[in-house]
Protein backbone atom coordinates (compact mmCIF):
# COMPACT_ATOMS: atom_id res chain seq x y z
CA UNK A 1 0.00 0.00 0.00
CA UNK A 2 1.80 3.08 1.28
CA UNK A 3 4.92 4.57 1.08
CA UNK A 4 5.98 7.86 2.91
CA UNK A 5 8.21 10.65 0.83
CA UNK A 6 9.18 13.89 1.95
CA UNK A 7 9.92 16.58 -0.76
CA UNK A 8 12.95 17.86 -0.98
CA UNK A 9 14.48 14.79 1.48
CA UNK A 10 15.57 11.19 0.65
CA UNK A 11 13.24 9.36 -1.27
CA UNK A 12 12.26 5.77 0.24
CA UNK A 13 11.66 3.65 -2.90
CA UNK A 14 10.01 0.38 -3.40
CA UNK A 15 9.85 -2.47 -5.19
CA UNK A 16 6.52 -4.18 -6.53
CA UNK A 17 2.80 -3.60 -6.42
CA UNK A 18 1.27 -2.15 -3.59
CA UNK A 19 0.04 1.14 -2.03
CA UNK A 20 2.03 4.16 -1.29
CA UNK A 21 1.26 7.32 0.69
CA UNK A 22 3.38 10.40 -0.34
CA UNK A 23 3.45 14.00 1.78
CA UNK A 24 5.16 16.32 0.24
CA UNK A 25 6.42 19.50 2.00
CA UNK A 26 4.05 22.48 3.76
CA UNK A 27 2.82 24.52 0.96
CA UNK A 28 3.43 28.14 0.73
CA UNK A 29 1.19 29.41 -2.07
CA UNK A 30 -1.66 30.41 -2.33
CA UNK A 31 -5.01 27.90 -2.17
CA UNK A 32 -5.82 27.76 -6.02
CA UNK A 33 -2.65 26.34 -7.40
CA UNK A 34 -2.62 23.03 -5.54
CA UNK A 35 -6.64 22.81 -5.89
CA UNK A 36 -6.30 23.47 -9.28
CA UNK A 37 -3.66 20.75 -9.90
CA UNK A 38 -5.90 18.39 -8.13
CA UNK A 39 -9.27 19.43 -9.86
CA UNK A 40 -7.28 20.54 -13.59
CA UNK A 41 -8.01 18.63 -16.67
CA UNK A 42 -4.21 18.36 -17.52
CA UNK A 43 -1.66 16.34 -15.20
CA UNK A 44 1.90 17.77 -14.01
CA UNK A 45 3.03 17.27 -17.89
CA UNK A 46 0.39 19.21 -19.48
CA UNK A 47 -1.20 16.68 -20.96
CA UNK A 48 -4.95 16.31 -21.11
CA UNK A 49 -6.28 13.70 -18.33
CA UNK A 50 -7.95 10.41 -19.77
CA UNK A 51 -10.35 10.59 -16.36
CA UNK A 52 -11.89 13.71 -14.85
CA UNK A 53 -10.52 14.34 -11.35
CA UNK A 54 -13.74 13.28 -8.44
CA UNK A 55 -13.84 14.79 -5.26
CA UNK A 56 -14.09 12.21 -2.77
CA UNK A 57 -14.21 14.48 0.12
CA UNK A 58 -14.66 18.17 0.72
CA UNK A 59 -14.91 21.77 -1.39
CA UNK A 60 -12.76 22.33 -2.99
CA UNK A 61 -13.80 26.49 -3.41
CA UNK A 62 -14.14 26.35 0.64
CA UNK A 63 -10.37 24.81 1.13
CA UNK A 64 -9.19 27.56 -1.38
CA UNK A 65 -11.05 30.24 0.36
CA UNK A 66 -8.86 28.45 3.90
CA UNK A 67 -6.08 28.60 2.92
CA UNK A 68 -6.04 32.17 1.16
CA UNK A 69 -7.43 33.04 4.50
CA UNK A 70 -4.07 32.22 6.74
CA UNK A 71 -1.69 34.61 6.81
CA UNK A 72 1.26 32.46 7.63
CA UNK A 73 4.00 31.33 5.48
CA UNK A 74 3.22 27.27 5.52
CA UNK A 75 -0.21 27.56 4.69
CA UNK A 76 -1.37 23.20 3.83
CA UNK A 77 -0.35 19.88 3.41
CA UNK A 78 -0.29 17.97 0.47
CA UNK A 79 0.06 14.36 -0.67
CA UNK A 80 -1.43 11.28 -2.60
CA UNK A 81 -2.52 7.78 -1.36
CA UNK A 82 -1.56 5.92 -4.63
CA UNK A 83 -2.77 2.50 -5.21
CA UNK A 84 -0.60 0.61 -7.83
CA UNK A 85 -1.67 -1.58 -11.06
CA UNK A 86 -2.98 -4.31 -9.50
CA UNK A 87 -4.71 -2.65 -6.74
CA UNK A 88 -8.76 -2.15 -7.31
CA UNK A 89 -9.72 -0.94 -3.88
CA UNK A 90 -14.09 -0.44 -3.90
CA UNK A 91 -15.33 2.79 -3.08
CA UNK A 92 -16.12 1.54 0.04
CA UNK A 93 -12.71 0.86 0.63
CA UNK A 94 -11.41 3.51 -0.19
CA UNK A 95 -13.61 6.06 1.89
CA UNK A 96 -12.76 3.87 4.99
CA UNK A 97 -9.20 4.54 4.32
CA UNK A 98 -9.60 8.01 3.75
CA UNK A 99 -11.61 8.03 7.40
CA UNK A 100 -8.55 5.86 8.92
CA UNK A 101 -6.18 8.03 7.45
CA UNK A 102 -7.89 10.96 9.20
CA UNK A 103 -8.07 9.41 12.25
CA UNK A 104 -4.22 8.70 12.18
CA UNK A 105 -2.97 11.99 11.14
CA UNK A 106 -5.33 13.87 13.31
CA UNK A 107 -6.42 11.81 16.36
CA UNK A 108 -9.33 13.56 18.82
CA UNK A 109 -10.69 16.09 16.30
CA UNK A 110 -13.22 16.16 14.22
CA UNK A 111 -14.67 17.51 10.68
CA UNK A 112 -14.78 21.23 12.88
CA UNK A 113 -12.02 20.98 13.71
CA UNK A 114 -10.35 20.88 10.25
CA UNK A 115 -11.11 21.19 6.68
CA UNK A 116 -9.70 18.81 4.31
CA UNK A 117 -10.01 18.07 0.51
CA UNK A 118 -9.78 14.11 -1.02
CA UNK A 119 -9.91 13.93 -4.95
CA UNK A 120 -10.03 10.67 -6.95
CA UNK A 121 -7.34 10.85 -9.94
CA UNK A 122 -7.44 7.53 -11.99
CA UNK A 123 -5.64 9.03 -15.05
CA UNK A 124 -2.38 7.08 -14.85
CA UNK A 125 -4.01 4.00 -14.92
CA UNK A 126 -3.77 3.59 -11.13
CA UNK A 127 -5.94 4.66 -8.34
CA UNK A 128 -4.54 7.82 -6.48
CA UNK A 129 -6.44 9.77 -3.02
CA UNK A 130 -4.98 13.05 -3.60
CA UNK A 131 -5.51 15.31 -0.34
CA UNK A 132 -4.67 19.10 0.76
CA UNK A 133 -5.05 19.70 4.21
CA UNK A 134 -4.88 23.73 5.29
CA UNK A 135 -2.73 24.21 8.31
CA UNK A 136 -4.94 25.75 10.60
CA UNK A 137 -7.32 24.03 13.32
CA UNK A 138 -10.69 25.60 12.47
CA UNK A 139 -11.87 26.19 15.95
CA UNK A 140 -9.64 28.38 17.45
CA UNK A 141 -7.43 29.38 14.29
CA UNK A 142 -3.74 27.76 15.37
CA UNK A 143 -1.59 26.46 13.28
CA UNK A 144 -2.01 22.46 13.09
CA UNK A 145 0.51 19.89 10.78
CA UNK A 146 -0.85 16.61 10.30
CA UNK A 147 3.09 16.11 9.01
CA UNK A 148 5.19 17.95 11.80
CA UNK A 149 9.14 17.35 11.14
CA UNK A 150 11.04 14.46 13.17
CA UNK A 151 11.12 10.85 13.04
CA UNK A 152 7.76 10.47 15.13
CA UNK A 153 5.92 11.64 12.61
CA UNK A 154 7.44 9.42 9.96
CA UNK A 155 7.06 6.19 12.03
CA UNK A 156 3.14 7.18 12.14
CA UNK A 157 2.93 6.80 8.76
CA UNK A 158 5.04 3.99 8.32
CA UNK A 159 2.64 2.26 11.04
CA UNK A 160 -0.30 3.40 9.50
CA UNK A 161 1.14 1.78 5.96
CA UNK A 162 1.69 -1.66 7.38
CA UNK A 163 -1.53 -2.36 9.12
CA UNK A 164 -3.32 -0.53 5.94
CA UNK A 165 -1.67 -2.95 3.50
CA UNK A 166 -2.51 -5.89 6.13
CA UNK A 167 -5.91 -4.92 6.24
CA UNK A 168 -6.52 -4.57 2.39
CA UNK A 169 -4.66 -7.84 2.03
CA UNK A 170 -1.56 -6.24 0.27
CA UNK A 171 1.69 -6.98 -0.01
CA UNK A 172 3.75 -4.66 2.34
CA UNK A 173 6.56 -1.85 1.37
CA UNK A 174 9.88 -3.04 1.12
CA UNK A 175 12.74 -0.11 0.57
CA UNK A 176 14.58 -1.40 -2.59
CA UNK A 177 18.29 -0.25 -1.46
CA UNK A 178 18.92 -0.14 -4.75
CA UNK A 179 16.89 2.78 -5.77
CA UNK A 180 17.92 6.07 -6.40
CA UNK A 181 15.80 8.89 -4.51
CA UNK A 182 14.62 11.68 -6.84
CA UNK A 183 13.13 14.76 -5.80
CA UNK A 184 9.61 15.49 -6.67
CA UNK A 185 10.88 18.42 -9.04
CA UNK A 186 12.90 15.73 -10.87
CA UNK A 187 9.71 13.51 -11.19
CA UNK A 188 7.39 15.84 -12.11
CA UNK A 189 8.52 19.14 -13.63
CA UNK A 190 9.67 18.81 -17.50
CA UNK A 191 12.95 20.86 -16.02
CA UNK A 192 13.88 17.95 -13.99
CA UNK A 193 13.05 15.21 -15.77
CA UNK A 194 15.55 16.49 -18.24
CA UNK A 195 17.62 17.33 -15.12
CA UNK A 196 17.76 13.79 -13.75
CA UNK A 197 18.26 11.87 -17.27
CA UNK A 198 22.16 12.00 -16.42
CA UNK A 199 22.24 11.27 -12.86
CA UNK A 200 19.66 8.21 -14.10
CA UNK A 201 21.80 7.10 -16.58
CA UNK A 202 24.81 7.23 -14.17
CA UNK A 203 22.98 5.43 -11.40
CA UNK A 204 22.27 2.40 -13.72
CA UNK A 205 26.11 1.86 -14.77
CA UNK A 206 26.89 1.86 -11.02
CA UNK A 207 24.42 -0.15 -9.82
CA UNK A 208 25.48 -2.70 -11.94
CA UNK A 209 29.27 -2.46 -11.23
CA UNK A 210 28.11 -2.92 -8.05
CA UNK A 211 25.98 -5.94 -8.57
CA UNK A 212 28.89 -7.61 -10.13
CA UNK A 213 31.34 -7.04 -7.34
CA UNK A 214 33.36 -4.41 -9.37
CA UNK A 215 32.70 -1.92 -6.53
CA UNK A 216 33.00 -2.82 -2.62
CA UNK A 217 32.42 0.67 -0.77
CA UNK A 218 32.29 4.21 -1.41
CA UNK A 219 35.48 4.92 -1.34
CA UNK A 220 35.55 2.86 -4.46
CA UNK A 221 32.78 4.35 -5.88
CA UNK A 222 34.34 7.74 -6.22
CA UNK A 223 37.04 6.21 -7.77
CA UNK A 224 35.13 4.43 -10.50
CA UNK A 225 33.37 7.39 -11.16
CA UNK A 226 36.55 9.85 -12.01
CA UNK A 227 38.41 7.28 -13.39
CA UNK A 228 35.33 5.83 -15.92
CA UNK A 229 33.57 8.75 -16.60
CA UNK A 230 35.53 12.09 -15.45
CA UNK A 231 32.81 12.82 -12.90
CA UNK A 232 34.17 15.05 -9.75
CA UNK A 233 33.39 14.43 -6.42
CA UNK A 234 32.94 18.24 -4.61
CA UNK A 235 31.49 17.18 -1.50
CA UNK A 236 31.20 13.46 0.86
CA UNK A 237 27.91 13.94 2.62
CA UNK A 238 26.82 11.30 5.42
CA UNK A 239 24.13 10.22 3.41
CA UNK A 240 24.77 11.72 -0.18
CA UNK A 241 27.67 12.64 -2.68
CA UNK A 242 27.84 15.95 -4.35
CA UNK A 243 29.25 15.13 -8.48
CA UNK A 244 29.92 17.44 -11.03
CA UNK A 245 29.76 15.90 -14.49
CA UNK A 246 32.29 17.12 -17.01
CA UNK A 247 31.91 20.59 -18.48
CA UNK A 248 28.86 21.08 -16.14
CA UNK A 249 28.67 24.74 -13.68
CA UNK A 250 26.65 23.03 -10.81
CA UNK A 251 27.48 19.64 -9.03
CA UNK A 252 24.07 17.13 -8.85
CA UNK A 253 23.31 15.62 -5.66
CA UNK A 254 23.12 11.87 -5.13
CA UNK A 255 20.86 10.23 -2.36
CA UNK A 256 20.15 6.89 -1.32
CA UNK A 257 21.26 3.83 -0.01
CA UNK A 258 24.49 3.31 -2.24
CA UNK A 259 25.72 7.30 -1.42
CA UNK A 260 25.62 6.38 2.26
CA UNK A 261 28.94 6.87 3.98
CA UNK A 262 28.08 3.52 5.61
CA UNK A 263 26.98 1.58 2.91
CA UNK A 264 27.71 -2.29 3.08
CA UNK A 265 27.42 -2.89 -0.39
CA UNK A 266 27.50 -7.07 -0.40
CA UNK A 267 24.08 -6.63 1.88
CA UNK A 268 23.06 -3.93 0.06
CA UNK A 269 23.01 -6.41 -2.94
CA UNK A 270 21.61 -9.53 -1.18
CA UNK A 271 18.62 -7.42 0.21
CA UNK A 272 17.70 -6.80 -3.36
CA UNK A 273 17.70 -10.08 -4.51
CA UNK A 274 15.29 -11.01 -1.25
CA UNK A 275 13.07 -7.86 -2.05
CA UNK A 276 11.91 -9.70 -5.33
CA UNK A 277 9.50 -12.03 -3.25
CA UNK A 278 6.10 -10.40 -1.90
CA UNK A 279 6.18 -9.66 2.03
CA UNK A 280 3.49 -9.96 4.32
CA UNK A 281 3.26 -9.44 8.07
CA UNK A 282 2.89 -12.84 10.31
CA UNK A 283 0.31 -12.31 12.97
CA UNK A 284 2.74 -10.92 15.34
CA UNK A 285 4.22 -8.64 13.01
CA UNK A 286 0.99 -7.00 12.25
CA UNK A 287 0.10 -7.12 16.07
CA UNK A 288 3.44 -5.31 16.88
CA UNK A 289 2.64 -3.04 14.25
CA UNK A 290 -1.02 -2.09 15.58
CA UNK A 291 0.58 -1.87 18.89
CA UNK A 292 3.25 0.78 17.30
CA UNK A 293 0.61 2.60 15.77
CA UNK A 294 -1.88 3.11 18.63
CA UNK A 295 0.95 4.37 20.78
CA UNK A 296 1.40 6.83 18.06
CA UNK A 297 -1.45 7.62 17.64
CA UNK A 298 -2.79 8.47 21.40
CA UNK A 299 0.83 10.32 21.99
CA UNK A 300 -1.07 12.81 18.74
CA UNK A 301 -4.02 12.62 20.32
CA UNK A 302 -2.77 13.74 23.82
CA UNK A 303 -1.18 16.82 21.93
CA UNK A 304 -3.90 17.56 20.14
CA UNK A 305 -6.22 17.66 22.95
CA UNK A 306 -3.90 20.23 25.23
CA UNK A 307 -3.32 22.42 21.75
CA UNK A 308 -6.82 22.65 20.36
CA UNK A 309 -9.24 21.79 23.22
CA UNK A 310 -8.05 22.10 26.48
CA UNK A 311 -8.66 25.32 27.72
CA UNK A 312 -12.32 25.37 26.51
CA UNK A 313 -12.32 22.07 29.26
CA UNK A 314 -10.86 24.14 31.60
CA UNK A 315 -13.08 26.92 31.46
CA UNK A 316 -16.16 24.53 31.66
CA UNK A 317 -14.67 22.88 34.73
CA UNK A 318 -14.17 26.40 36.75
CA UNK A 319 -17.64 27.16 36.40
CA UNK A 320 -18.39 23.83 37.57
CA UNK A 321 -16.21 24.15 40.57
CA UNK A 322 -17.61 27.94 41.26
CA UNK A 323 -21.34 26.27 41.37
CA UNK A 324 -20.36 23.71 43.35
CA UNK A 325 -18.79 25.53 46.05
CA UNK A 326 -22.26 27.92 45.66
CA UNK A 327 -24.55 25.35 46.17
CA UNK A 328 -22.64 23.82 49.23
CA UNK A 329 -22.87 26.97 50.94
CA UNK A 330 -26.70 27.34 49.85
CA UNK A 331 -27.32 23.71 51.25
CA UNK A 332 -25.61 23.54 54.21
CA UNK A 333 -27.04 25.75 56.99
CA UNK A 334 -24.67 27.52 59.02
CA UNK A 335 -24.38 26.95 63.28
CA UNK A 336 -24.14 30.06 65.58
CA UNK A 337 -23.20 29.47 68.81
CA UNK A 338 -24.18 32.18 72.04
CA UNK A 339 -20.40 32.81 72.22
CA UNK A 340 -20.49 34.06 68.08
CA UNK A 341 -23.54 35.83 68.29
CA UNK A 342 -22.18 37.74 70.72
CA UNK A 343 -18.93 38.65 68.90
CA UNK A 344 -20.77 39.57 66.32
CA UNK A 345 -22.75 41.95 67.87
CA UNK A 346 -19.08 43.60 68.59
CA UNK A 347 -18.02 43.74 65.11
CA UNK A 348 -17.25 47.07 63.93
CA UNK A 349 -20.03 47.82 60.80
CA UNK A 350 -17.44 47.79 57.87
CA UNK A 351 -16.39 44.22 58.69
CA UNK A 352 -20.15 43.36 58.66
CA UNK A 353 -20.39 44.51 55.01
CA UNK A 354 -17.65 42.54 54.21
CA UNK A 355 -18.38 39.41 55.41
CA UNK A 356 -21.82 40.03 53.77
CA UNK A 357 -20.30 40.44 50.52
CA UNK A 358 -18.21 37.00 51.24
CA UNK A 359 -20.87 34.71 52.27
CA UNK A 360 -24.87 34.89 52.06
CA UNK A 361 -27.01 38.25 50.99
CA UNK A 362 -27.35 40.87 53.53
CA UNK A 363 -31.46 39.97 53.55
CA UNK A 364 -30.98 37.00 55.14
CA UNK A 365 -28.65 38.45 57.86
CA UNK A 366 -31.25 38.66 60.48
CA UNK A 367 -33.52 35.61 59.93
CA UNK A 368 -33.71 32.00 62.03
CA UNK A 369 -30.83 29.91 60.64
CA UNK A 370 -33.31 27.02 59.27
CA UNK A 371 -35.70 29.85 58.18
CA UNK A 372 -32.73 31.85 55.99
CA UNK A 373 -31.54 28.75 54.50
CA UNK A 374 -34.85 27.47 53.49
CA UNK A 375 -35.54 30.73 51.80
CA UNK A 376 -32.50 30.55 50.25
CA UNK A 377 -33.08 27.72 48.65
CA UNK A 378 -36.40 29.23 47.54
CA UNK A 379 -34.58 32.29 45.48
CA UNK A 380 -31.51 29.67 44.10
CA UNK A 381 -34.70 27.62 42.84
CA UNK A 382 -36.76 30.96 40.98
CA UNK A 383 -33.30 32.23 40.15
CA UNK A 384 -32.23 29.10 38.45
CA UNK A 385 -35.18 28.43 36.42
CA UNK A 386 -35.18 31.99 35.12
CA UNK A 387 -31.59 31.52 34.11
CA UNK A 388 -32.77 28.07 32.61
CA UNK A 389 -35.60 30.04 30.45
CA UNK A 390 -32.69 32.47 29.54
CA UNK A 391 -30.48 30.01 28.44
CA UNK A 392 -32.86 27.78 26.35
CA UNK A 393 -33.74 31.26 24.43
CA UNK A 394 -29.96 31.49 23.82
CA UNK A 395 -29.37 28.58 22.78
CA UNK A 396 -32.29 28.46 19.90
CA UNK A 397 -31.33 32.01 19.33
CA UNK A 398 -27.23 30.85 18.85
CA UNK A 399 -28.61 27.46 16.44
CA UNK A 400 -30.71 29.88 14.42
CA UNK A 401 -27.43 32.32 14.00
CA UNK A 402 -25.31 29.72 13.38
CA UNK A 403 -28.01 27.93 10.30
CA UNK A 404 -28.09 31.31 8.97
CA UNK A 405 -24.28 31.53 8.81
CA UNK A 406 -24.17 28.36 6.69
CA UNK A 407 -26.33 29.38 4.72
CA UNK A 408 -24.28 32.87 3.98
CA UNK A 409 -21.08 30.95 3.51
CA UNK A 410 -22.62 28.58 1.02
CA UNK A 411 -23.67 32.10 -0.91
CA UNK A 412 -20.38 33.19 -0.47
CA UNK A 413 -18.90 30.13 -2.06
CA UNK A 414 -21.17 30.35 -4.92
CA UNK A 415 -20.06 33.97 -5.09
CA UNK A 416 -16.12 33.36 -5.54
CA UNK A 417 -17.37 30.38 -8.06
CA UNK A 418 -19.20 33.46 -10.18
CA UNK A 419 -16.68 35.84 -9.61
CA UNK A 420 -15.28 37.32 -12.92
CA UNK A 421 -12.67 39.60 -11.61
CA UNK A 422 -9.88 38.67 -9.16
CA UNK A 423 -11.09 41.52 -7.08
CA UNK A 424 -14.32 40.20 -7.00
CA UNK A 425 -12.84 36.65 -6.19
CA UNK A 426 -10.37 38.73 -3.38
CA UNK A 427 -13.63 39.99 -1.99
CA UNK A 428 -15.73 36.74 -1.66
CA UNK A 429 -12.98 35.12 0.17
CA UNK A 430 -12.85 37.59 2.38
CA UNK A 431 -16.27 37.33 3.05
CA UNK A 432 -15.65 33.83 3.40
CA UNK A 433 -13.08 33.92 5.75
CA UNK A 434 -15.32 36.68 8.05
CA UNK A 435 -18.09 34.55 8.02
CA UNK A 436 -16.27 31.28 9.38
CA UNK A 437 -14.77 33.25 11.98
CA UNK A 438 -18.57 33.64 12.93
CA UNK A 439 -19.19 30.63 12.67
CA UNK A 440 -16.47 29.85 14.95
CA UNK A 441 -17.60 32.46 17.25
CA UNK A 442 -21.04 31.29 17.34
CA UNK A 443 -20.25 27.72 18.10
CA UNK A 444 -17.84 28.55 21.17
CA UNK A 445 -20.77 30.86 22.57
CA UNK A 446 -23.10 27.65 22.07
CA UNK A 447 -21.02 25.27 23.38
CA UNK A 448 -20.94 27.52 26.82
CA UNK A 449 -24.44 28.10 26.73
CA UNK A 450 -24.95 24.19 27.17
CA UNK A 451 -22.37 23.51 29.39
CA UNK A 452 -24.05 26.32 31.47
CA UNK A 453 -27.00 24.78 31.04
CA UNK A 454 -25.93 21.15 32.07
CA UNK A 455 -24.42 23.02 35.08
CA UNK A 456 -27.73 24.54 36.03
CA UNK A 457 -29.67 21.43 35.48
CA UNK A 458 -27.58 19.40 37.62
CA UNK A 459 -27.01 21.99 40.15
CA UNK A 460 -30.81 22.24 40.12
CA UNK A 461 -30.83 18.82 41.25
CA UNK A 462 -28.25 18.89 43.93
CA UNK A 463 -29.91 21.13 45.69
CA UNK A 464 -33.60 19.36 45.30
CA UNK A 465 -31.76 16.36 46.72
CA UNK A 466 -29.83 18.08 49.45
CA UNK A 467 -33.20 19.97 50.42
CA UNK A 468 -35.06 16.47 51.09
CA UNK A 469 -32.57 15.58 53.61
Amino acid sequence: MCRICLEGSEAREKHGQRMIVRVFNAGISRGESPVKYLMGGRDHTGQPRSVAPEVLEGNPDLTVAIINGIRRKHKYVSGAIAFRDNEKPTREQMRDVIKSFKQTVCPGLSGENMNTLFVLHQDKGNIEIRFIVPMTEMKTGKRMNIHPPGRQSIRLYEAFTQVTNHRLDYAQIVPDPLKLALSDFERYTTEGTKDRSNKVYLHRRLTKAIRTGQIADRDQLCDFLSREYGVEITRKGKDYLSMKFPGAEKAKRFRGPLYRADADYREIVRQARGNRQEQRLSTAEYQRSQDILQQLVEERREFNVRAYLTSRMLRSQRLQQRREVQLQSVSQPTITTTKESTMKEKTPSHDIVHQQNDSSPSKYENKPNVMRTIKMMRDQAVIGDRANMTSDFGIAGLMTGLSDIESSINAAVAEMNSAKSPEQKTNAERKVMALMERKRRLELQLAQARQRQLNMTSGSARVSVDGTR
